[in-house]
């Protein structure tokens, strides 16, 4: 599993992505379908331990000894040997666990790509477990609400338990992983224990863990060295001939900082009088990497003072590489003189082929090389960004071509590379790609604005898909990916975001030229334009032409192998027939759906919402009621995910009708409470307005206000139990404020009212007591 990148890649492949994606893509997902994503075995690899340091035996048989603990926090600053003691840990012959590790980097905070690399690591920790896991990610699925609880199912079964390490946690700063990863916590099974090595406190619950009993907690004054294992590193490991209460004075200087011992001691070892330079020494980090900067470097020959500097433009470092980037060879055999000499060189394998400077010698180099030689910076990036594209690992190609300033190329890489890669799921990894462009590149590109136009889709973001759709219109089109023309790609993409914000007359007329543009023979777009005209009709009242619709866009999906787009459009057939009371029809359109594969996977998908709607009514038109209201169920949560508005609403209205028939009025109210909160977006919702209509009549009347008082006789307000009602939804306080027309702040003001009136401290508490109270 080591090596550098192909030929000698040092990668490895998961699971081929399947068409889809996340929210707000799939039946209109471009591109062909992608290469499997590549992912950097080095990240996988615990970095190998020195074989000169000592032993750090009190804490690794602290960190054996919490094996019933949850989480374990190695928490400390730089330099103090966090991934040092988490490496012996691993290598102790006592230890019995098996370990998946994972070295974190910036490029970690895309959801999709951090739980790529976690299950990867807990396959390499026990192959053939979390199969099911990166099939799911593959096909773009939600991570919280799909991916993770199919993972903890899978490991709840394992016999034996696994430590799963994230080092360099505090790299991450997407909110939406720290959330994933407390739900992790809040449900890992025995069979899990999770390890955290970061400079500073990852935002999870680590009070309630702490409170009980949870949370190991490994910090700095832990790791401090005392003068005694000073002693060993200094004189016994590192061949040092110092006294003890020299030592003693390093050690209390440095504050038992093991990067400032270290430092020390390479400096001491080229010292002509070392008691001079130790009365002179001052330890702390500032402190020691001012002092000894020119020490350590001025201190080297010539030609590996250059090497030094130049590559520490490399966040990792292989021979291969560095002879690219410094356009010379020989550059493995200098990696292992600097190993050998313990220049703060990491080895990120075990065959020592990829490696790392220490983070804080890497600062210091990068410091020094701006000061000597700035001008060479940007070549020294183009090197390596050349290296990096030509082995496939575009995202650190755009890095480097961004780091040496090079926005056309960076831009033109992007453009060139952004489908494959969201296809795959990694909308925030295209996301921090564009973020490295000014501003006025992406909206000069027509094919970097639909980028960003698919991303807010993805994100649920309409009306910023809107303007990004607007912005790319405004610009002259060119050739777009799998061979079509950008023109037809925002014809596509117009169509699909009117349709979703329920526009239908607008989405209508896009989606009626997009079917005539040149879209290429491979791309998805084709089925996706016969999706969106489909579903327009539909919504129009025109079934029969819908269907026509409908079934093409199936046949095109099935020749580029559009799972979601064949999903989408199967199970629009599967519901008009049910509607038509043809419930074998809408069986087989359901099957059909599935696809020759049957994959289970694309269920979890949100085009397959229409699918379970289908049979949410196949099943109540026969007397099942409870299976009904679970497909139904299954439907909202779908189209929540990424379905249109309309398609939000009908779910949500068909749900309300079965729950009718199960006598559960009070969540049927809601239901339809919801459905006309979401269709007030509208202008022109067709059909849905009449569905509304008939919904709200069965409904009957609202709560009354005399009913509408909390716990001591305190009468809710209309607009506080409207805020009530949408409370027990899943939607966000943005989201609530949105379907009222209202503020953040105006939303916060009457969920605190609810909260005092109904005696509850959160969200869950309120909606309990309210529907104790009869108020939902």
């Amino acid at each position: 599993m080591s090596g550098e990148p192909s030929p000698g890649t040092g990668a490895i492949e998961p699971v081929a992505s399947s068409r889809g994606g996340q929210a707000d893509r799939g039946e209109a997902d471009r591109g062909s379908r992608p290469e499997p994503g590549v992912l950097l075995a080095t990240k996988l690899h615990v970095p190998a331990p020195r074989q000169k340091l000592i032993s750090r035996t009190g804490l690794v048989e602290a960190l054996s000894a919490g094996h019933d603990r949850k989480l374990t926090l190695v928490g400390a600053p730089a330099g103090w040997g966090k991934t040092t003691l988490l490496a012996e840990w691993i290598a102790c012959e006592q230890e019995r666990r098996r370990f998946a590790w994972v070295s974190l980097d910036l490029a970690d905070n895309d959801p999709v790509r951090f739980w790529t690399y976690v299950v990867a690591a807990l396959q390499e920790a026990n192959p053939g477990i979390a199969a099911h896991s990166l099939e799911l990610l593959g096909m773009g699925a939600d991570p919280r609400q799909v991916v993770l609880p199919a993972l903890l199912n899978e490991l709840a079964g394992l016999p034996d338990q696994i430590v799963l390490l994230l080092d360099d946690y505090h790299l991450v700063t997407n909110q939406a992983i720290h959330e994933a990863l407390a739900f992790v916590i809040g449900r890992m099974p025995p069979s899990l224990r999770l390890v955290i090595a970061s400079r500073s406190d990852p935002p999870l619950p680590l009070a309630r863990l702490r409170a009980g009993g949870d949370l190991l907690e490994v910090r700095t004054h832990e790791l401090r060295f005392a003068a005694g294992e000073a002693g060993l590193l200094l004189n016994d490991a590192l061949g040092l001939d110092l006294a003890e209460e020299d030592i003693t004075l390093l050690c209390r200087r440095t504050e038992g900082w093991a990067a400032g011992l270290y430092l020390a001691a390479l400096s001491l070892q080229r010292s002509p009088d070392a008691d001079t330079f130790i009365r002179s020494f001052a330890g702390d980090n500032r402190h020691v990497v001012d002092y000894l900067s020119a020490e350590v470097l001025d201190g080297q020959p010539s030609d590996l003072r250059v090497f030094l500097l130049r590559t520490s433009v490399l966040e990792r470092l292989s021979g291969p590489l560095c002879d690219a980037v410094l356009q010379t060879s020989a550059s493995a055999a200098i990696l292992e003189r600097i190993e050998r000499q313990n220049l703060f060189l990491v080895p990120l394998d075990s065959s020592r082929r990829w490696y790392r400077y220490h983070h804080l010698f890497g600062e210091l180099l990068r410091s020094e090389l701006h000061r000597t030689e700035p001008g060479l910076i940007p070549a020294l990036h183009h090197r390596a960004a050349a290296w990096f594209g030509a082995v496939g690992s575009t995202d650190e190609a755009v890095h480097h071509l961004a780091a040496a300033a090079d926005v056309a190329g960076a831009a033109e890489l992007v453009a060139a590379s952004w489908g494959p890669e969201f296809d795959r799921g990694g909308l925030f990894t295209v996301s921090g790609w564009l973020d490295l462009l000014p501003e006025q590149a992406v909206t000069g590109d027509p094919r970097l604005c639909v980028a960003r136009a698919w991303i807010a889709l993805d994100l649920r973001r309409l009306d910023d898909a809107g303007r990004w759709i607007g912005a790319a219109e405004a610009r002259p089109a060119g050739r777009g990916v799998a061979g079509g023309t950008v023109g037809a790609e925002i014809a596509v993409l117009r169509a699909l975001q009117r349709f979703k914000i329920g526009d239908l007359a607008a989405a209508a007329d896009a989606a009626r030229k997009a079917i005539r543009l040149d879209l290429g023979d491979s791309h998805p777009g084709r089925s996706a334009a016969y999706c969106v005209y489909g579903a327009t009709l539909y919504w129009s009242g025109s079934p029969h032409e819908a269907w026509a619709a409908f079934s093409r866009a199936v046949q095109l999906a099935d020749e580029v192998g559009n799972d979601a787009g064949r999903t989408y459009a199967a199970g629009y057939l599967a519901l008009i027939s049910a509607e038509r009371r043809q419930p074998a029809e809408a069986e087989r359109q359901i099957r059909r759906a599935a696809g020759n594969d049957g994959d289970a996977a694309v269920g979890e998908h949100f085009a397959a919402m229409m699918i379970c709607l289908a049979m949410a009514k196949v099943r109540d038109q026969r007397g099942e009621v409870a299976a009904a209201d679970e497909a139904a169920l299954r439907a909202v949560v779908l189209s929540r995910r990424g379905g249109g508005y309309l398609e939000l609403a009908t779910a949500l209205l068909t749900r309300a009708d079965i729950l009718h028939h199960l006598g559960d009025r009070d969540t049927a109210r809601a239901s339809v409470e919801e459905a006309r909160a979401v269709l007030r977006h509208c202008r022109d919702p067709g059909l849905a307005r009449q569905q509304l209509a008939a919904a709200e009549h069965l409904a009957g009347r609202r709560v009354s206000r005399h009913s509408a008082r909390a716990a001591f006789g305190e009468e809710l307000t209309s607009k506080e139990l409207e805020v009530l009602r949408l409370l027990a939804t899943p939607l966000s306080r943005r989201e609530i404020g949105a379907h009222l027309y209202v503020s953040v702040n105006t939303v916060k003001t009457h969920q605190r009212a609810l909260y005092r009136k109904l005696e509850a401290a959160d969200r869950a508490t309120a909606v309990d007591r309210a529907r104790e109270l009869r108020l939902l």
